[in-house]
């Protein structure tokens, strides 16, 4: 019996999502688990598994937008015949469709049609990035297909537009909207004493980064602070079983923050490798539905970019995030006498409804003890 591909829930606050291509063609094999297309959500680009062995039957949607839950193909055995396809939820079209999307189709059993020309996927995700319309571009490979060298013409032939077309980062735009308005926001900050991470960094070795430490940390602290490990599901908060912590990462589609599961239980090293491995999967738009899932805490780090303060905002539908500037030398004042020493800023963004600024300034008193301790501590670990 034919079994329908439908729209996964990637996350708690996914409502909606966009079907970027199909990896698998109407009558190719299946198998349990396999890559079957690419789906863009509000935090990553995904692909997501077959569900089933078999054959695909039908694609019922190539390309667009689409809803949770919405069936978007069928996969059986094959000479199976799809009786009776489910309907697909009807989306509300936009009064104005934005350029080069099509809108939802009435009929749901017939493929959406797509305005645009067909084009490699470096060639749709190079235009993304400039604003173009592949509408307006001429298609110079096989077929004409465009090429990235295509839309990279068509750049240097046309004026750019003056803002990024807004649509593009849609779902990413409304979720920082919606976590702007909804959540009331405190800061509370602190200048940390970082010389014992300078020297745990120097003492771990290569390829333990500043973001490395700070996540072994999060991981050691969390658990006496629970109110910053609630998530809300609803009208409800519930406390984390198990520590995971999120991560910011930058990508050419916005930033996106994968989950290190569990973080509790591994050591630095493990912490460092399964960092290094989701922020390239980050990148290359190869993260899974499950490395998404499951973040209880969230640290951001734009050190690296000489930013010294800044004021994150809530990574939904968590209720704390914290975030860090650069480690610098600084002149200080010990004991009466002048002098330098490594300082750093250390932001915590809390939602007010589940705690307050005094836990919160609690939690970077303790973080601060451990950054002095944290030598001996990585030590412990290895």
């Amino acid at each position: 019996m034919p079994v329908p591909v439908i729209i996964p829930k990637a996350t708690i606050s996914m409502e909606e999502a966009s079907i970027l291509k199909w990896l698998k063609g109407e009558g190719d094999v299946v198998s349990t688990d396999e890559p079957l297309f690419e789906m863009e959500t509000d935090k990553a680009i995904l692909e997501v598994p077959a569900a089933v062995s078999g054959v695909l039957l039908r694609i019922l949607i190539p390309q667009g937008p689409v809803k949770v839950e919405e069936v978007v193909g069928w996969i059986g055995q094959p000479g199976e015949v799809i009786e009776a396809p489910t309907k697909v939820p009807e989306i509300e079209a936009p009064t104005k469709v934005p350029e080069g999307r099509p809108p939802a189709q009435a009929v749901p059993d017939e493929p959406r049609q797509l305005t645009a020309p067909a084009s490699t996927p470096a060639a749709r995700r190079r235009a993304r990035e400039l604003g173009i319309d592949l509408a307006k571009v001429v298609g110079t490979g096989p077929g004409g297909r465009v090429t990235e060298q295509d839309v990279e013409q068509q750049r240097e032939t046309s004026p750019l537009p003056t803002v990024r077309p807004a649509h593009e980062r849609l779902p990413l735009i409304q979720r920082l909207t919606t976590a702007w308005r909804s959540v009331p926001h405190i800061h509370i900050a602190r200048l940390m004493d970082v010389r014992g991470l300078m020297e745990a960094r120097a003492f771990a070795g290569p390829g333990i980064s500043i973001t490395d430490l700070m996540l072994f940390l999060m991981a050691k602290i969390l658990p006496r602070f629970p109110h910053l490990t609630m998530t809300w599901r609803g009208d409800v908060v519930y406390p984390a079983e198990r520590i995971g912590l999120a991560f910011a990462v930058d990508t050419d589609r916005g930033v996106v923050a994968p989950v290190i599961h569990d973080a509790g239980r591994l050591t630095l090293k493990e912490i460092s490798q399964t960092r290094r491995a989701l922020a390239e999967a980050a990148r290359a738009c190869r993260l899974r539905i499950q490395d998404l899932e499951g973040g209880v805490f969230t640290l951001t780090n734009l050190g690296a970019e000489g930013v010294d303060f800044f004021a994150p905002l809530m990574n939904l539908p968590q209720t704390a995030i914290l975030a860090i500037g650069r480690a610098a030398a600084h002149p200080v004042v010990v004991e009466g006498a002048l002098g330098v020493g490594w300082r750093m800023w250390a932001n915590l963004a809390v939602d007010h409804r589940v705690t307050d600024g005094a836990l919160a300034g609690r939690f970077l008193a303790q973080l601060q003890e451990h950054l002095h301790q944290l030598p001996q501590e990585v030590s412990e670990s290895e």
